[in-house]
């Protein structure tokens, strides 16, 4: 179920809140917010609702048994569980065929036979929901958290339904708690009309702007074989925006449902955009993906505490991974690499300190947002080779500098969706400063009416959020 479809702005968001505010009992609306959140997941494809069960359960029961041993080894053992099940099913149903490609590739050179691939649906939110749930069990071996007993409890913590799907990645330790405090008091007026807000903010940063961009540029980026200098830039820049604006949109909207709740979801961006090395970018960009990877993935691997070298292999193997994270495609991969050797270098160079000079800071700016963008042309690309075939047509010598593929209509919306996105990017509020400042609701009520109205005019055909392939 997306939150742009009429089913769930009309239907199951109304109930649930509904349902919510109504009840004033704990236990009850525990349950109304699990049972709500196996809906809303079952809604996309019931048949996969077991694999959330199953591995929240998994890793219930493994903390469990992770807080009552002390020996290590039977520690080891359980955690091994917990992350080799988690893990085995994150990579059967993302990488066995990718995996399986590879091995064809290979097989072919040296003329063995090919080995056929399976037809597997990726569950829809299983990198992000297998995040939270491990981060529980890695806690616990660590001895930074102590277990919950309550299970539905725990359960509406991994499949809360606002940042089931695309995150952002919450903690236990910042989310349990809420919700079990959430459903004994009750619902905040303030929280009510900034979540409300906010989540209209973000529908209408993937309506009338991811969504308007991306039907100007897809048809385009499908054929940049043919594509002139200046078609494959607006394309590069449009998919930069578009990106940003629909999954920041999303974010946005997960935080503004939070809020309904009486829920506080941490910030997922911050301007990322105007950060002034690819270091500060990752403190700005999914901010709670980076935290994971820092504080469970390179931390683990070492972190900084064995020597510079040492340190630069780390940043690269942590964003190797996290590319891949994203999806089974060596564009994916390439583009953790690209990050992650941009990330060593600016340490090694000390530029991942801000600079105090003006003119330095912007030109810093400016280098960093053309790395992000060569980097999403291959985040894009389908594979490898269109992905230099791109890079091809936006350094032709002999390319053209005309939209030829654009159709006038489609270039006037781009050209508008385009400045709207620049000029928000850089000159506008992020979420949490608006939230800071929140005040004169009567307005921002009226205001949030009239641009719910202007997006629902725009509301049409099934527009999945470019995260959930993730």
């Amino acid at each position: 179920m997306l939150f742009n479809s009429y089913d769930f702005l009309f239907t199951f968001l109304p109930v649930t809140l509904l349902l919510y505010f109504l009840c004033n009992r704990k236990r009850l609306r525990i349950y109304i917010l699990l049972a709500s959140s196996y809906i809303f997941y079952s809604y996309w494809n019931y048949r996969f609702l077991p694999l959330l069960v199953f591995s929240t359960g998994l890793d219930f029961y493994i903390g469990k048994l992770l807080f009552q041993h002390k020996d290590k080894n039977k520690r080891r053992i359980f955690l091994f569980i917990s992350l080799l099940s988690n893990l085995g099913l994150l990579a059967f149903f993302k990488y066995a065929n990718f995996t399986i490609e590879n091995i064809n590739m290979i097989s072919e050179i040296f003329g063995g036979k090919a080995l056929g691939l399976y037809e597997i649906v990726l569950p829809v939110g299983i990198s992000f929901y297998t995040f939270q749930s491990m981060s529980y069990t890695i806690d616990l071996y660590r001895k930074n958290s102590k277990p919950y007993n309550d299970f539905p409890l725990f359960a509406s913590y991994v499949s809360l339904f606002p940042q089931l799907i695309a995150g952002p990645i919450i903690r236990h330790s910042d989310l349990v708690d809420q919700i079990e405090s959430a459903s004994s008091n009750r619902v905040s007026l303030d929280y009510l009309s900034k979540g409300l807000y906010l989540f209209i903010l973000g529908l209408a940063k993937k309506i009338l702007l991811a969504d308007r961009i991306a039907l100007a540029i897809d048809p385009v980026i499908a054929n940049i074989k043919i594509a002139t200098t200046l078609e494959a830039w607006a394309c590069a820049l449009g998919y930069t925006f578009q990106l940003y604006f629909d999954f920041s949109g999303y974010s946005d909207m997960a935080i503004g449902l939070g809020l309904l709740l009486g829920l506080k979801f941490p910030q997922n961006f911050n301007s990322p955009y105007k950060a002034y090395s690819i270091t500060d970018f990752w403190r700005r960009w999914h901010m709670t993906l980076s935290a994971w990877l820092r504080d469970y993935l390179y931390i683990s691997l070492g972190g900084n505490r064995k020597g510079d070298f040492r340190t630069y292999v780390n940043l690269i193997a942590t964003m190797l991974l996290g590319g891949l994270w994203h999806g089974a495609a060596w564009t994916y991969v390439l583009w953790g690499g690209l990050h992650g050797s941009v990330l060593a270098i600016e340490r090694r160079l000390r530029f991942d300190r801000r600079p105090s000079q003006k003119g330095i800071f912007t030109l810093r700016c400016v280098i960093t947002f053309i790395i992000v963008v060569f980097g999403w042309v291959v985040f894009r690309s389908e594979n490898v080779e269109m992905a230099i075939t791109w890079f091809g047509r936006m350094f032709s010598i002999n390319g053209g500098l005309k939209l030829v593929h654009f159709s006038a209509r489609t270039r006037d919306r781009y050209a508008a969706a385009l400045l709207v996105s620049i000029f928000i990017t850089w000159f506008s509020k992020n979420n949490m400063q608006i939230l800071s400042e929140f005040h004169a609701p009567k307005k921002k009520a009226l205001y949030s009416a009239v641009l719910f109205f202007v997006v629902i005019m725009f509301l049409g055909a099934d527009s999945p959020f470019l995260y959930f392939q993730f």
